[in-house]
């Protein structure tokens, strides 16, 4: 259930329409990991110059791992990747005896947490389906629906069943990749080392909301919205391997804001839409998956009072305006970055 949740939300992060167009200098595919290449090396030096000036606008845009004080109190901030790999046992080492140090860790949700949803899932169940009395097959025109139900049924959903789900869970199905089978993901990833690690030292876990927040905010979503978001994904031309190795990868250079930046400058750029469109809905969903969260957690945080904390959550939550360090500061918090 936890890494579903988790798959869940870095579908909006990360499945996203991209396209080779000038931007790119080329790129050889061939050589990349499940096929997917890391696209920011392939920049031409004017793209270059720009995302540099746009990651430039970002607060806090660099960096995993910031440590915030105030009156005595020391927070470490971990951005995290949910997803495995090998590097994480480098990322481990230095964590571990911040981890013994802390008084408490903080994850977005905690495993036993999520054992305890786990006897309940079908209160999980209005998360993922329409409201009574809607239906999908309603909301889009029948050459569409059509394209759509015949993707699904690849994937064993039948046309009834798709009718009464929610759009931004259907869109799941069709920006995966076969990255995970390769070797990405295969291993835990950041947040369950962190636990982990706590537990083995006795430091206490908390988690920052309940285990069906990350999911209501994904249904909160305006349906417009989300069934718009259904049909680019459905008639864009994507290779999501991409988007997935480039967040990745600029995960790992403690640069993840410039993947973003990124997937943005590509989201659904085969496309005949308005690129003012597609910044709506991408920061629509921003407001409802990002920043919504970011302030619930931070006013959390503020509350508490022990000396030593430590603050796990994905790094798409750390950086920007409404990100958790810039809230941070905004409460007074002196902010720093830790080396790397």
């Amino acid at each position: 259930m936890r890494r579903a949740l988790a798959g869940a939300l870095r579908r909006g992060l990360c499945a996203l329409a991209v396209a080779a167009l000038p931007l790119w200098a080329g790129a050889d595919p061939a050589s990349a990991a499940c096929d997917g290449i890391d696209l920011r090396p392939h920049l031409t030096p004017d793209a270059r110059a720009r995302l540099e000036a746009e990651l430039a606008k970002v607060p806090f845009a660099l960096g995993n791992h910031w440590i915030a004080t105030r009156d005595g109190q020391r927070i470490d901030i971990i951005g995290t990747q949910h997803s495995g790999d090998a590097r994480m046992f480098a990322i481990m080492r230095p964590l571990r005896p911040l981890i013994r140090a802390a008084d408490a860790v903080f994850l977005e949700v905690t495993e036993a947490q999520m054992l305890a949803a786990d006897s309940d899932q079908s209160a999980f169940a209005r998360y993922f389906l329409l409201p009574p009395g809607q239906r999908l097959d309603r909301m889009m025109s029948a050459a569409d629906w059509q394209r759509l139900t015949a993707r699904l049924a690849s994937h064993g959903i039948t046309a009834e069943a798709a009718a009464r789900m929610q759009p931004w869970y259907l869109s799941d199905f069709l920006t995966g990749t076969d990255c995970r089978k390769r070797g990405f993901g295969a291993r835990r990833g950041l947040d369950d080392r962190i636990e982990r690690s706590a537990r083995t030292a006795g430091t206490p876990t908390l988690g920052l909301e309940e285990p069906e927040a990350g999911l209501a905010a994904l249904a909160s979503m305006p349906l417009s919205d989300q069934v718009q978001m259904l049909r680019y994904d459905l008639r864009s031309e994507t290779r999501h391997q991409d988007l997935y190795v480039t967040l990745s990868e600029a995960y790992f250079d403690n640069r993840l804001t410039e993947g973003r930046i990124v997937m943005l400058w590509m989201s659904y750029r085969d496309l005949d839409v308005p690129r003012r469109e597609v910044h709506r809905l991408l920061a629509s969903f921003d407001r409802v998956v990002l920043e919504r969260r970011n302030r619930a957690w931070v006013q959390r945080l503020r509350a508490r009072q022990e000396p030593r904390l430590m603050v796990a959550v994905g790094a798409a939550h750390l950086a920007g305006d409404s990100g958790v360090l810039n809230l941070l500061q905004q409460a007074g918090y002196q902010l720093r970055r830790a080396p790397d």
